[in-house]
């Protein structure tokens, strides 16, 4: 009633079965789930308290579980207890674990959610070692993928920021202790302590694939840590003028750019039902 998977099953002729594969006179099914996923499973089909797994790989599997034998009822169900509970927080092998989980369930928005998590983390056979064999298919190689044009994004990004175009208008030429330097930029430039700083990620987002990513969110701070740093060292008084008119919104506008271009990467895997089907086309 809750599976047309099984369904189709039962109504089709079955083999003779060898005395191993009968209880009390009836056949029995092998399933490959273990037994706690299967209790789960069976308590979303019944009137009785359900049972999700504590850990957040095992509630996965269990959501991988009801897909795979085509339970829409029970997939809603514990897909909305999945988002109500609240699990320990992932660390870095888990995290990697319960994307390969999502990937060999076909689960879209849990392998969107979990490779953007990875990048967290490093990426190196050292630190997945133990992780591998959760790993199916192309789901390696797809998070490969995903990290590569994450990056991509990210050194774009950069690179923008210190072709000096909008929002950098608001700096002028830095004066330090009443001095202009030959070395400091144009006029409409953004002073040289925040080239540094994005010359700083940039280089490091180009060489560092397989390393935790560089977090967005962490733009703000380090601005403010450059520009303390700078005005301490240079008693600058351009600097800290120009941060009083307008440093709120210039951190809010690399943020911004930073967020939109990485939101933009996505996992190679797409699904769509077709006829019932699942499909995962290259894109």
């Amino acid at each position: 009633m809750s599976s047309p998977f099984f369904d189709d099953m039962f109504s089709l002729p079955q083999p003779q079965p060898s005395d191993k594969d009968v209880v009390d006179g009836l056949p029995v099914v092998r399933l490959s789930k273990d037994a706690e996923v299967l209790n789960s499973l069976i308590s979303m089909l019944y009137p009785i308290p359900s049972v999700l797994p504590n850990s957040y790989d095992k509630a996965l599997t269990l959501l991988a579980a009801s897909q795979k034998y085509d339970m829409a009822g029970a997939q809603s169900r514990i897909h909305a207890e999945i988002q109500s509970k609240i699990f320990p927080a992932l660390t870095g092998p888990e995290t990697f674990r319960s994307y390969a989980i999502s990937s060999s369930g076909k689960l879209p928005s849990e392998i969107e959610k979990l490779a953007r998590l990875t990048l967290d983390f490093p990426m190196t056979f050292e630190y997945l070692c133990d992780e591998l064999p959760s790993f199916e298919g192309r789901a390696l190689r797809d998070l490969v993928g995903f990290r590569k044009r994450y990056r991509d994004n990210l050194v774009s990004c950069f690179e923008s920021f210190l072709r000096l175009d909008q929002p950098f208008n608001i700096w002028t030429r830095c004066n330090d202790n009443g001095y202009s330097y030959s070395s400091s930029p144009d006029p409409g430039s953004p002073s040289w302590w925040l080239k540094q700083l994005f010359q700083k990620h940039l280089n490091e987002s180009r060489e560092a694939f397989s390393n935790p990513f560089f977090d967005p969110r962490n733009i703000g701070g380090e601005y403010l840590s450059a520009l303390q740093a700078h005005i301490k060292s240079r008693s600058c008084t351009s600097c800290p003028k120009v941060h009083t008119l307008n440093g709120e919104t210039f951190c809010k506008a690399l943020e911004d750019r930073l967020t939109q271009a990485l939101s933009e990467v996505r996992t190679s895997l797409i699904f769509w039902r077709n006829s019932g089907s699942l499909y995962t086309p290259f894109t």
